[in-house]
């Protein structure tokens, strides 16, 4: 439990000076919120430095305040797993905190958005759009719950891309009618986020039974796809309440689509041409009006 790893961390220090034991008292009496406080608020409710709340911080093994804020976070929230734990356990800090979250989700997202092109190898990242434009593979694609947005977004972009994408509805009672033919030719662009959806494991476990390639994209190294799929991309989920972000996640799908475009060849525009003329056969979109 990251309660008692956190405790044991401050129990193993030789010596506490006055203020630590304040800190360390403020930590304890306040456990889990204040892996939500900031350097700030913990040195105003406990009348010592900052300075020295970061010295604390560090003497317990951490870089710096991030590092703890990070990793005792990240912590909490697999413990606090489900939607009205994570309300539980961030309502105060939102009531209390800044009431622009307008700016704190903005913030939360620029760091997932950071943090998410700092971590992708960027040979991964081409390996898996040249991967996905390769016209000689069936891809499917799958997401449960939120994920199943983003897996419909990366259908539908693909679908100017490539032919034969198939996305696979959340309805589990039909997979198997679409599964039954499943080869060594065909690819599984696979999407999930905790708390990782038990159909998205199932069916990424299939694939790679049958000999398909499998390409991950979640969350953690050690999501239950994480022995399933032959490449795996990572981006944080990080978010500022009960919901968690897929904003890092948007962005790459964007972005994968975009770099599969350099591995295509010139059947990509026709295909293209093809569907404008279905787009206006069936009236999809509205029709363009002047001004």
């Amino acid at each position: 439990m990251a309660h008692t790893d956190l405790v044991t961390k401050i129990r193993n220090l030789d010596r506490l000076t006055p203020s630590e034991t304040l800190i360390a008292d403020y930590i304890f009496q306040h456990y889990p919120e204040v892996a939500f406080e900031n350097v700030t608020s913990i040195s105003q409710k406990t009348g010592v430095s900052k300075a020295t709340v970061v010295r604390f911080i560090k003497r317990l093994g951490y870089d710096g305040y991030a590092h703890f804020h990070d990793t005792v976070r990240a912590e909490m929230m697999d413990e606090y797993a489900s939607p009205e734990q994570r309300f539980s356990l961030m309502k105060k800090n939102i009531l209390d905190g800044d009431r622009d979250l307008l700016g704190q989700n903005i913030s939360f997202i620029m760091k997932n958005l950071q943090q998410a092109h700092a971590r992708i190898d960027r040979a991964a990242f081409e390996r898996a759009a040249r991967m996905i434009a390769d016209p000689d593979r069936h891809l499917y694609v799958i997401g449960q719950r939120t994920s199943y947005g983003l897996a419909y977004m990366l259908y539908t972009l693909l679908g100017y891309v490539r032919p034969r994408t198939t996305i696979l509805e959340m309805q589990s009672a039909m997979l198997p009618d679409v599964l039954a033919d499943i080869g060594p030719e065909d690819m599984l662009f696979a999407i999930s986020f905790r708390r990782y959806a038990r159909t998205t494991s199932r069916v990424a476990r299939h694939f790679s039974e049958r000999g398909a390639a499998v390409i991950a994209l979640t969350d953690s190294e050690f999501s239950p796809l994480g022995g399933l799929s032959e490449l795996q991309l990572i981006v944080p989920s990080d978010g500022l309440a009960i919901f968690r972000s897929r904003c890092a996640a948007t962005a790459l799908l964007e972005s994968l689509a975009i770099a599969a475009l350099q591995f295509c060849d010139s059947t990509t525009m026709g295909r293209s041409a093809k569907l404008e003329t279905l787009f206006d056969h069936f009236e999809v979109y509205s029709p363009r009006t002047g001004r």
